[in-house]
C-alpha cells in the first residue's frame, strides 16, 4: 500500500516539476517579448489631423503629444496610434514635401533655425496608411487582454518606467538568443511570477526526491532490491536550495563583482547537484531493473537512461566551452534556453517510468 502512495507522489511531483518551470520561464518570456514588440504612448486623440505654424512647433501641445511619444505622466498601452504618424512640411512658395525630403533638404544644404522658418511656414500632421506595428492595437490577443484587465496595464507601464535597460526586440532566445532566461525575468512584474513559482518548483523538487528516498526504503524493508545508494537524495536536496537560491538573488544589484561570480557558482553548482542526482538515481533503477520490472516501465526507463547519459555529455561540453571557449553571448543564451528546458524532460519521463 505504501509503495503505491510513494509511486504516486512521485509521479505527481515529478509533473509538477517539469510543467511549473516550464511555464514560469515561458511566461516570463511572453511578457519580455510583449514589452519589447510594443510603445507606450501619450493618451491622445491619435486619429486627429492638425496643422501648426512652424515658427512655434515646439511649443505646441499637439505637436509635443505627437512626437514626444513618452515625455509625459499619462501613458498608455491601448491607447495609441494605429497608423504611424506622418509629418509634412508646407513651404511659402505652396509645396508640401515628406519627413524624408525635409531631412535631406535641411542636411545638404547645412540650413539652421532661422533659415529654416524662411523655408517652412507649416508642419502638418495626421496619421498615415501604414500601419504602426509598436502600437497595441495592431496585436490582437495582447489588446483584448490589457482592455480587460486594466491592472495588467497598468503593471506593465510600471515595468516600462522602471527598467532603466529597456526592453529591447526579441524574436526567439531558442534560436536567436537575444537575452538570457535571467533577463527575462529579473524586471518588475516578472520578479513576481519568477521568484515564487521557481521556489515553488524547489520544493516540489524535494518531495520528489524525498518521495524516491522513501520508496527506495520501502523495497529494501521487503527486501525487493539490496543495498542501494542514497547519494541522488544528497545532491537533489542540494539542488533544491541552490535553486531556491538562485530565485532568491535574482535581480539584486549590489554593484559588486564579487556577487555578480557568487551568483554564477550558485546556478552552476545547481547544475552540477541536479545531473548529479538524476545520473544516481537512474544507476539505482539501472541496477535493480530486473527487481523492479512489475513496478517500472523498461522501454521509459531505456530512453531516461539514454536521456541522462546525453545530459551528462551535454553539461561537459557546455562547461568545456564556458570555461576555456570565447563563445558569443548570443550562443550562450541559445545554450541556456535549450538546456535548462532538455534538463527538465528528466521529471516527465520520472513521470512515465512508475507503474502503480
Amino acid at each position: 500500500m505504501k509503495t503505491k502512495q510513494f509511486i504516486r507522489k512521485i509521479r505527481i511531483y515529478s509533473i509538477l516539476s517539469f510543467l511549473l518551470p516550464l511555464i514560469t520561464i515561458n511566461t516570463c518570456l511572453i511578457i519580455f517579448k510583449f514589452l519589447s514588440d510594443v510603445d507606450v504612448f501619450q493618451n491622445y486623440k491619435w486619429e486627429e489631423k492638425f496643422e501648426v505654424n512652424y515658427k512655434n512647433y515646439n511649443k505646441n501641445a499637439n505637436y509635443n503629444a505627437f512626437t514626444n511619444l513618452k515625455n509625459s505622466q499619462s501613458l498608455t498601452f491601448t491607447n495609441c496610434p494605429k497608423y504611424k504618424i506622418e509629418l509634412s512640411y508646407l513651404t511659402f512658395d505652396g509645396k508640401i514635401i515628406s519627413q524624408k525630403i525635409y531631412d535631406e533638404y535641411m542636411i545638404n544644404h547645412n540650413l539652421g533655425f532661422e533659415d529654416k522658418i524662411k523655408y517652412i511656414k507649416k508642419i502638418k500632421i495626421q496619421p498615415s496608411k501604414i500601419l504602426n506595428d509598436r502600437c497595441i492595437k495592431n496585436h490582437k490577443i495582447p489588446y483584448f487582454i490589457l482592455q480587460k484587465f486594466n491592472i495588467l496595464e497598468r503593471f506593465f507601464l510600471r515595468a516600462v518606467k522602471e527598467t532603466k535597460s529597456g526592453f529591447g526586440r526579441v524574436k526567439n532566445p531558442y534560436l536567436y538568443g537575444e537575452i538570457s532566461i535571467s533577463r527575462s525575468a529579473r524586471y518588475f512584474p516578472a520578479t513576481l511570477i519568477f521568484k515564487p513559482f521557481i521556489i515553488l518548483s524547489a520544493i516540489f523538487l524535494f518531495f520528489y526526491w524525498v518521495n524516491n528516498l522513501k520508496l527506495f526504503n520501502e523495497f529494501s524493508n521487503k527486501k525487493i532490491i539490496g543495498k542501494f545508494s542514497k547519494k541522488f537524495f544528497y545532491f537533489g536536496f542540494l539542488s533544491c536550495i541552490f535553486l531556491m537560491l538562485h530565485a532568491v538573488f535574482l535581480g539584486l544589484d549590489f554593484g559588486s563583482e564579487i556577487f555578480i561570480k557568487i551568483r554564477r557558482i550558485i546556478i552552476m553548482l545547481f547544475i552540477v547537484f541536479e545531473t548529479a542526482a538524476q545520473f544516481f538515481l537512474t544507476k539505482n533503477l539501472l541496477k535493480f531493473r530486473d527487481n523492479l520490472k512489475n513496478n517500472i516501465n523498461l522501454i521509459i526507463l531505456n530512453i531516461k537512461i539514454f536521456f541522462v547519459f546525453t545530459v551528462l555529455f551535454v553539461t561537459v561540453i557546455a562547461f568545456s566551452f564556458l570555461a576555456f571557449g570565447d563563445l558569443a553571448s548570443s550562443t550562450k543564451h541559445i545554450l541556456e534556453w535549450n538546456y535548462f528546458t532538455f534538463l527538465l524532460i528528466y521529471y516527465f519521463l520520472s513521470r512515465l517510468v512508475w507503474k502503480i
